[in-house]
């Protein structure tokens, strides 16, 4: 492996623990996966040269090293150069292709900026370490010491996830631009009873299991199938789509172009432009269309999202109790991770649901804006919350993860206190 010549650090910027609500609640948004991998590990990936350190709300940060198994010291910088990076910005092949060539030529100090805003800072002298407060839960904090006036700027024009929808927008490019990555691992041959244009396009890894009747259709962009992935019979999946390790395939599925589907997932019906971010579960029918789907959530069978409304015009959604104008036409739901659906539950246009909520008992449609730890309706008949308690919502966590080997950490308990005390 090639040694680090350099530090990057991704950095949260101020607000997108609002903006990103509710995949915010449980995560940093350098964990956001806009194709087959999540941003962080674009990074990594794609620019060797750079040691990778992070900086946020300390919770979401502390969860991340737990699980990924960083050092929890991943902060300690002694030496520069040092680059430090809001890190919504999408790691495209033109933005990392400059950063390296800023960073191997840079022999200066230098900001970095699309157009007037600020989005990153290169620091090559020891002293300049100093301005640095890399403890900041945010991108502006850490960088509000350093003397930008006596800096030369370098202009970068970048793409940046702000919302979790812009994930869900810049899936398909992302998904294509990561074929030249995955090309170099995932080189198994496909069975001969699978049907597929375009062949030439579709990647598959190891240990995959698929069945007879399967169409993979690569005419409109590329497939890539990690390892130990299981397809079911009479599964039709389109690209451009990532089919993350070990997930499963039900019979008969629909996947159509632009969908990610995450690490450890089982999803059946139709899906069409969505993220399932991983370990979660859609085995059924229903419809799931421009979404954005948490970890460990559950999907009850014939769960359906509408992502158009009738009136074909601008869908809002309510973000922290904020009314946001997506400025979208299609968009469908943004669930949080443990969430579950019962049997029958139809989403609105533009639903958002917080974390460790349970949907069951409705009726009819749910409200669009539902809050975290929610059971059954937000409210009742007589108009009194139903609140899922902590600790069962706790206990039914720690039970689910346990049956994929997972385990609920102490910084995510944390996390489900924090959020439960804010409803």
């Amino acid at each position: 492996m090639q040694q680090a010549l350099f530090t990057l650090v991704l950095s949260e910027s101020d607000g997108m623990s609002d903006s990103l609500y509710p995949f915010s609640i449980m995560h940093s948004s350098w964990e956001l996966r806009y194709g087959g991998r999540r941003i962080f590990e674009v990074y990594r990936d794609s620019l060797p040269e750079f040691s990778i350190r992070f900086a946020g709300r300390d919770l979401q940060k502390r969860s991340f090293l737990e699980q990924e198994g960083f050092a929890m010291d991943g902060l300690s910088i002694h030496s520069a150069p040092l680059m430090i990076l809001r890190s919504e910005i999408v790691p495209n092949a033109q933005t990392v292709t400059i950063l390296r060539r800023m960073a191997i030529d840079g022999g200066q100090s230098f900001v970095i900026k699309d157009e007037e805003r600020i989005i990153g800072v290169y620091l090559v002298q020891e002293a300049e370490l100093s301005y640095v407060n890399l403890h900041a839960p945010t991108f502006e904090q850490i960088i509000e010491k350093i003397p930008f006036d006596s800096l030369p700027i370098t202009q970068l024009h970048t793409e940046s996830i702000i919302y979790q929808w812009d994930a869900m927008m810049l899936a398909p490019k992302a998904i294509s631009e990561s074929f030249g990555f995955f090309s170099k691992q995932l080189r198994e041959a496909l069975p001969g009873h699978v049907f597929a244009l375009n062949v030439d396009r579709i990647l598959i890894g190891r240990n995959c299991e698929c069945a007879p009747g399967i169409v993979l259709d690569a005419s409109k962009g590329p497939i890539i199938i990690e390892s130990d992935v299981h397809i079911m019979a009479h599964s039709f999946i389109q690209g451009p789509c990532h089919i993350g390790k070990g997930s499963i395939i039900k019979a008969g599925a629909q996947i159509y172009s632009g969908t990610v589907i995450g690490p450890m997932c089982k999803i059946g019906g139709e899906v069409e432009q969505s993220i399932f971010h991983g370990y979660a579960n859609k085995q059924h029918q229903g419809f799931v269309g421009h979404s954005y789907i948490g970890e460990w959530v559950n999907l009850g069978a014939m769960t359906t999202t509408s992502d158009l409304k009738n009136t074909y015009g601008e869908i809002d959604v309510f973000l922290r109790g904020k009314n946001v104008q997506t400025g979208l036409r299609f968009l469908g739901a943004l669930i949080g991770d443990h969430t579950k659906t019962a049997i029958g539950t139809c989403l609105s246009t533009g639903t958002v649901i917080g974390i460790s909520s349970s949907i069951h008992d409705i009726g009819e449609f749910p409200p669009k804006d539902i809050s975290s730890f929610s059971w059954g309706t937000k409210e009742s008949n007589e108009g009194s919350n139903h609140v899922y308690e902590l600790e069962k919502a706790v206990g039914i966590a720690e039970i689910v993860m346990k049956r994929r080997e997972k385990t609920l950490t102490s910084a995510q308990k944390q996390l489900f206190i924090q959020e439960f005390e804010k409803i």
